[in-house]
């Protein structure tokens, strides 16, 4: 293991390297119990990988899709990652056949089965909890939208964006895509919402990865995963 969280295999070649991105904020106990199942977990699948667990500024209602979107940046700027596995910091996987490696030709929906929802799929648009995209598929969403604040709306958003995109979900085998969902306090949910996800695909060319304007305010390498503490440049909005 490398500092930052960062672990390749050493005695084959990785079939990816992969930047694991999860979005963050007051779930110490939660982030505990993911680091330390998450690892053993990735290298038994001879990965070349690096977690990022990314913050906002608490002044700052929490926004999963900007933190995403930031996460993606500082990961590309590390390496060249073939890659991008998008991660709640709730959802532990059950089946080791779950393989984190992203599709040349579509993104992939890992999370299909949970615990909370009896292990089905809660509705058929659900696109939420663990997905797996390459650097062009998420350039081509333009990331997400940095426009929902609190919890809730983003993930559909992403959805839309995939369709509108012309691209198809892979999703995972029911039986292999089984995560446990930790419990936590409920966040506050975002009264925007429905209105935001009405305008989604309006916004998309003008609202994501080419309207990120941010700044980290603090980056280190720990034990288990590199930190990132982000908030919002508004001297040029």
């Amino acid at each position: 293991m490398i500092a930052g969280g960062r672990h390749r295999p050493e005695d084959c070649t990785a079939r990816q390297k992969v930047a694991i991105i999860v979005p963050y904020r007051d779930r110490d106990i939660n982030l505990r119990i993911f680091l330390n199942h998450m690892h053993a977990f990735l290298m038994k699948q001879q990965l070349d990988y690096r977690i990022y667990v990314v913050d906002l500024d608490k002044k700052i209602p929490f926004n999963k899709g900007f933190l995403l979107n930031v996460g993606f940046m500082e990961a590309t700027e590390d390496n060249e990652y073939d890659c991008f596995i998008l991660h709640d910091v709730d959802f532990i996987p059950e089946n080791d056949h779950n393989l984190y490696t992203c599709a040349v030709d579509q993104p992939r929906h890992l999370s299909v089965a949970m615990n909370k929802w009896k292990y089905k799929l809660p509705y058929p648009k659900y696109f939420g909890g663990v997905v797996a995209m390459t650097m062009e598929q998420f350039e081509a969403i333009n990331g997400f939208s940095n426009e929902y604040f609190r919890w809730g709306g983003e993930d559909d958003d992403s959805y839309n964006r995939v369709a509108h995109s012309h691209m198809t979900i892979y999703r995972a085998m029911g039986d292999v895509g089984r995560y446990t969902m930790l419990p936590h306090k409920q966040a506050v949910k975002n009264p925007k919402m429905y209105s935001l996800m009405k305008t989604g695909i309006k916004r998309m060319k003008r609202d994501g990865l080419n309207s990120l304007k941010y700044k980290v305010l603090q980056r280190s390498d720990r034990k288990l995963f590199t930190y990132i503490m982000t908030t919002l440049d508004r001297t040029n909005r």
